[in-house]
């Protein structure tokens, strides 16, 4: 990492500095509005809310240039001897743009303080359109339906939607695009207050060179700055009497300067503060609502949970008796209320007029439960907790070296910038009673065992002695009778063994003689769950997770230069960043099984009897009976076990038994038999039953784990140093135990470009190269398809009985040799070039399995008896480096008409499945399910784009657009067949794809009282896979590692976008009715005066799913048998509308100040979310085709299974509802009302 570091500090002094990554660009000439002629040395002022921005002087040509300029909205003040001064509102900035403006000054022979003020109308054709997407201003949004920066993005086309959510971008999958607030990239909550939203740019294609770690599309969310004057507002907005949904927000904004100059027009020191505070009472709105228990069953429900089995031993759970005539339908899911916290602020110092130096940072915190649908029947109090914090900050440093206008150098406009930001993001989530108490988890009550010796006549040697007939004992564990006593840690759960106990009273023997007959008998002990009901819901008192945190921080360090040289426009740059991700998950339900006496890690070492130290008892003078005492075995004692009894003040080498479900958490009792076989109870500290009793190993279960951590150590602490990788194989702490430590994964990304911006006759070109450097700065399996290492072609022969051994000549030195059997090997088998198999001949295979010849697939080993892995079985991970040409350009055919096209290639690190936790080759063995693959590479996405843009009439404009994409590398669950010592499933680079398509779009800028954004888009998006885990069904049936590509789940053939504002001005500018007051005398009403709408429609054609020819269910399982093709049915077409409705209200702050009052508005809105309330289907069953039926409580095959259920009606009843999932269905309409005051 040293290394490392040393390199970027390098590169930072050779390169120079770096330029916040969206800023702009403004362009222009300042001419005389009569002649047309050049004016010179005319003074440009760029203004943002009255604070200064940047400034330019015109040049002889009188050509200005002003930058680095955010992205944002601004006004430009143009002033000259002579000539009157223009002021230009509203000139609108998007990021990595060059806006082109001319500047027209009137002639004026008198000198007069008078301002010509222009309002600013954005171009129809833009010259730089080198970039696909969309700019939407804080103007535009804060009139929006729906105004967080997601959502802003699904109005532009190539956007997909499905439910209000931001999607696909074209045809991509969703993690392959990238979000940035203020140039950080985002990790964590990427939320931002509505109130602080200036611009959200959404590229789609021509990505700058200055942007990676990217194959799809870039959102970019500028948030506002410090203003010259105070300004303040505050939002409030309810659902309360609107629908049934409890959402509640409220938001504010404060700017303002801090420090002002000495004449006061400009801002040396301001900020801007802004924050949003968001109350859900229902976290997943439904639009079919759930079937949840009435108050009353549900109440008795969890006071009688089970019945008498009717048989004489055992339960029934009631759940599985329920009849719909037990329960209600609620419209809202039930306990998911939500809180949210996000402020965010800025201080812009302005040190001269050519520095600056912005501080900025914004935090979020969430607090809230999860949503679980099979928790909605009857165990919705236990829903998780989950509590997350993000925060961010950065430092940005800029600096412009202004060109003398009487200079003739090439070189010109020269300015840099250096960006450093950090961003943490840490969350964790358990039960909402327990929270880190993980014993807890699992604990139901006091279960008092009374234990009894048992003895049998038998011959027995004491002291040489030879003894018939005797009693000799046998166990000291002969349980008599477990006593119960609730307790309210788990007050659900321990009622289910409070039922069982009353149900059974008096009847111990078969049914609480022991710890196992109350588990045959359906009851609970503590560690145990209850049953699901019908597999279908959970029934009550079942937790419904463990304790789980993380803690991940990201350091970003980012340089960039620009120089215009000539007519070129360099920009330089780089960037380095490093992220730390830590996790712990803990499963604490099982610690009780993992603890538990006679069986578990207390008392493990006792189990044996010491029958070589007999002890002879005589009656009446007559030996009677031969008594073994518990052999203490020091070797197999568990570090649990000897922790509990130092606790427990008892000797670490006695003879006590230790019976860990007689814990009561009430007074800390815990009961103990000592070697007479006499009961005793100790009570512990209050908390000293807890994870420190345990070492890493009895956590980790030979990967049987409860556990699962990296970055923390097993107590849940955050190292502080980063181990190696091999601590986790070879360090000990002090008393021999191994530590286990894990280290963060610490990922390296590093990018450097050139990009260059220029016009050749009437083309602007937009040509760059970025260079990515991505290493996963961890240790990789040497081979992924052998856990040891092995002989290749160049050494095999150094192993007894090959050292004349010949090799068909096409195998490389580096091939991996198979044999005929691991130990004591005899003849070569095969051979392997990564993941290329040969037989003995040389010759290509692709089934592995050839080369097993009754001793499985054997690679020759160096050391043929290792069955452990060890350091030495990995290497470093080779850092992936790419070269990412991109070339864009434009092509003005005249004012009103414009081609431009793009060729990009792009690249990305992988998103998931790459930490390389050593624990999961050290207990390779022992543990099922998927591996990370950590040598996974980038993703990578070539991207090509030709557009037209037209103008129609003087307000309006058309662009078509053609895009092909494709997408190489994705990643895919993989089966390495032929590995060895086992065959194992993980993760690979294997998936591939591509996106046709071509988007309308339509731009009507306001003309009288209504603005359009409509797109069209029809697009074909196929690939092999459209996630990381399309392909495990394929991997469970055991199906070779195919590809074939079909069409993605967001391939959507039709879509539209469309925003609809209508909306009447005031003043001059209103053309609504009006209402007069002739006799009055005063001036006429306007009723509908800064009153509007605004409309998003989102949809399009209905998405694909595979269809099936036959049923399959929850319980039925099997494996699908395709009807038709993957993919090749498709849902009913959706469509969905949000609605906003306002209304602004003007006024002076005081009455008496003329114009120099402080204005001040007050907007009020309804918003609704869904206007129509429809209940678009976003997923089907594969075999009916319907989103509330899957044909299973019909299908004459299944009719046995089902009434050979519990209660055959009740479970047709709480099937068919469970599987009427409102998951099937998009969101209900929401009603809001809001207002906003400003001033």
């Amino acid at each position: 990492m040293l290394k490392n570091l040393l390199l970027t500090l390098g590169l930072i002094f050779v390169t120079g500095a770096l330029m916040f990554a969206q800023d702009g660009a403004l362009k222009g000439k300042v001419l005389d509005k009569d002649t047309k002629e050049p004016i010179p040395f005319a003074n440009i002022i760029l203004e943002n809310k009255g604070s200064q921005v940047g400034g330019a002087t015109s040049d002889y040509d009188g050509n200005y240039i002003i930058k680095p300029i955010p992205p944002g909205k601004y006004d430009l003040k143009a002033t000259f001897v002579g000539f009157k001064t223009v002021l230009i509102q509203g000139i609108i900035i998007g990021g990595d743009q060059i806006r082109f403006y001319d500047i027209e000054l009137t002639s004026s022979a008198e000198t007069l303080d008078v301002v010509e003020i222009v309002d600013y109308k954005v171009p129809l054709i833009d010259k730089d359109q080198t970039a696909s997407g969309a700019t939407i201003t804080a103007e535009e949004i804060s009139k929006m339906p729906n105004r967080t920066a997601n959502a802003v993005a699904t109005t532009v086309g190539g956007v997909f939607s499905q439910d209000g959510e931001r999607g696909s971008v074209r045809g991509a999958r969703t993690n392959a695009t990238a979000m940035y607030i203020d140039g950080i990239r985002v990790i964590g909550n990427a939320s931002v207050p509505q109130s602080a939203i200036e611009q959200v740019d959404v590229i789609l294609g021509g990505v700058p060179a200055r942007y990676g770690d990217v194959t799809s599309g870039i959102i970019n969310v500028t948030t506002k700055g410090p203003a010259r004057q105070f300004g303040a507002g505050i939002e409030l907005e309810t659902s309360e009497f609107l629908d049934p949904y409890g959402h509640n927000r409220v938001g504010f904004n404060l700017m303002g300067p801090l420090i002002k100059n000495k004449d006061k027009s400009t801002s040396l020191l301001g900020f801007f503060i802004a924050g949003d505070i968001n109350l859900n009472q229902d976290g997943r709105p439904s639009a079919t609502g759930f079937y949840s228990l009435t108050p009353e069953n549900l109440q008795l429900l969890e006071d009688n949970p089970v019945r008498p089995s009717g048989t004489g031993a055992g339960t029934f759970i009631n759940g599985a008796f329920l009849r719909n005539s037990d329960l209600e339908h609620v419209k809202t899911s039930p306990n998911t209320a939500r809180q949210n916290y996000n402020f965010i602020g800025n201080i812009n110092i302005r040190t001269t007029e050519t520095i600056n130096l912005t501080l900025g940072g914004s935090y979020n915190y969430y607090n809230g439960r999860d949503y679980n649908y099979n928790a909605t029947l009857a165990n919705w109090d236990k829903n998780i907790l989950r509590k997350t914090t993000t925060y961010r900050g950065y430092v940005r440093f800029t600096q412009r070296f202004p060109t003398a206008v009487e200079s003739t150098s090439v070189f010109k406009n020269f300015y840099y910038s250096l960006q450093f930001d950090y961003t943490k993001s840490k969350g964790e989530f358990g039960d909402a009673n327990h929270w880190n108490n993980l014993f807890k988890y699992g604990y139901i009550g006091k279960f008092t065992t009374y234990k009894t010796p048992t003895f049998e006549l038998d011959t027995a040697y004491v002291n040489g002695h030879h003894y018939e007939n005797v009693w000799v004992l046998n166990s000291w564990d002969f349980d008599t009778l477990v006593d119960w006593s609730a307790r309210d840690i788990n007050p659900l759960l321990a009622k289910y063994t409070t039922d069982y106990y009353s149900i059974y009273e008096g009847m111990p023997e078969g049914h609480y003689q022991n710890i196992d007959d109350i588990l045959l008998g359906q009851g609970l002990i503590n560690g145990s769950t209850p049953q699901n009901i019908y597999t279908l819901y959970q029934s009550p008192g079942t937790n419904q997770s463990g304790y789980n945190k993380y803690n991940n921080d990201q350091y970003n360090m980012r340089m960039d230069a620009s120089l215009d040289i000539g007519n070129h426009g360099i920009k330089i740059g780089f960037q380095y960043e490093q992220r730390t991700n830590r996790f712990i998950n803990y499963a604490p339900t099982g610690f009780w099984n993992l603890v538990r006496d006679g069986r578990g890690l207390t008392n493990f070492h006792l189990r044996e009897l010491d029958t070589e130290h007999p002890e002879l008892i005589s009656h009446n003078g007559y030996p009677d009976t031969v008594i073994y005492r518990r052999k203490y075995d020091a070797n197999s004692q568990r570090t649990f076990d000897k922790n509990l009894r130092e606790a427990m003040g008892l000797p670490v080498d006695g003879l006590d038994y230790i019976v860990m479900d007689s814990y009561d958490y009430d007074d800390g009792s815990i009961d103990y038999y000592d070697k007479n076989g006499n009961m005793h109870s100790v009570n512990l500290a209050p908390d000293a039953l807890n994870v420190s009793l345990f070492s890493p190993d009895e956590l980790w279960n030979d990967g049987l784990s409860a556990i699962n951590y990296a970055g923390y150590d097993y107590q849940g602490n955050v190292l502080t140093t980063q181990p190696a990788y091999a601590d986790f194989f070879n360090k000990t702490d002090a008393n021999g135990e191994y530590t286990r430590d894990i280290g963060a994964f610490q990922p390296i990304y590093m990018a450097g470009y050139i990009q260059d911006q220029f016009a050749f006759k009437d083309l602007i070109f937009n040509v760059g190269v970025r260079i990515d450097r991505f290493d996963a700065n961890q240790k990789v399996l040497e081979d992924p398809f052998v856990l040891y290492p092995t002989h290749d072609v160049s050494n095999i022969n150094t192993v007894p009985g090959f050292e004349n051994v010949t090799h068909p000549s096409s195998m490389g030195d580096d091939f991996v040799v198979y044999v005929n059997k691991v130990k004591d090997p005899e003849y070569v088998v095969g051979y392997r070039h990564e993941y290329t198999w040969y037989n003995a001949d040389g010759i290509e295979i692709l089934d592995p399995t050839i080369l097993d010849v009754g001793n499985g697939i054997a690679p020759a080993l160096l050391d043929q008896d290792q069955s452990q892995v060890t350091i030495s079985s990995f290497k470093d991970y080779d850092p992936q480096i790419n070269v990412m040409p991109r070339i864009s350009f434009s092509f003005p055919i005249s004012d009103e008409a414009l081609f431009f096209a793009h060729y990009d290639v792009l690249t990305q690190r992988p998103t998931s499945n790459v930490f390389s936790n050593p624990s999961s080759y050290y207990f390779f063995n022992n543990i099922g399910g998927r591996l990370n693959n950590p040598s996974l590479e980038p993703t990578k996405t070539i991207d090509y784009e030709l557009g037209f843009t037209q103008k129609v009439s003087n307000t309006s404009s058309v662009t078509f657009t053609t895009f092909y994409r494709e997408m190489r590398s994705m990643i895919q669950i993989y089966r390495f067949n032929g590995a060895y010592p086992k065959d194992y499933t993980s993760y690979n680079n294997l998936d591939f794809g591509t996106v046709k398509g071509l988007t309308a779009e339509y731009d009507l800028r306001r003309t009288g009282n209504v603005r359009v954004r409509a797109a069209y888009t029809l697009q074909f998006a196929d690939a092999t896979g459209a996630s990381t885990t399309t392909a495990a069904s394929l991997v469970a049936a055991g199906l070779p590692n195919l590809r074939s590509t079909f069409p993605l789940p967001w391939d959507r053939r039709h879509a539209f976008n469309i925003v609809i504002d209508y909306r009447y001005g005031s003043g001059s500018n209103y053309n609504g009715p009006r209402i007069n007051r002739n006799k009055s005398g005063k001036a006429p009403i306007e009723p509908l005066s800064n009153l509007g709408f605004s409309l998003t429609i989102n949809g399009g054609s209905g998405t694909p799913y595979t269809a099936s020819r036959e049923v399959n269910s929850r319980l039925s399982g099997g494996t699908r048998l395709l009807k038709g093709t993957y993919g090749g049915s498709r849902l009913p077409w959706q469509f969905r509308l949000d609605l906003r409705v306002d209304k602004d209200f003007y006024f002076k702050l005081k009455k008496d100040a003329g114009d120099n009052a402080k204005g001040a508005y007050l907007n009020v809105y309804l918003q609704v979310l869904n206007l129509l309330n429809t209940k678009n289907i976003i997923n089907v069953y594969p075999y009916t085709g319907n989103p509330d039926d899957d044909g299973y409580l019909t299908a004459p095959e299944w009719q046995r299974q089902i009434n050979n259920q519990l209660d055959p009606m009740s479970f047709r009843d709480l099937y068919g509802n469970f599987i009427d999932n409102p998951a099937n269905y998009s969101s209900p309409r929401q009603i809001r009302l809001g207002l906003t005051f400003n001033f």
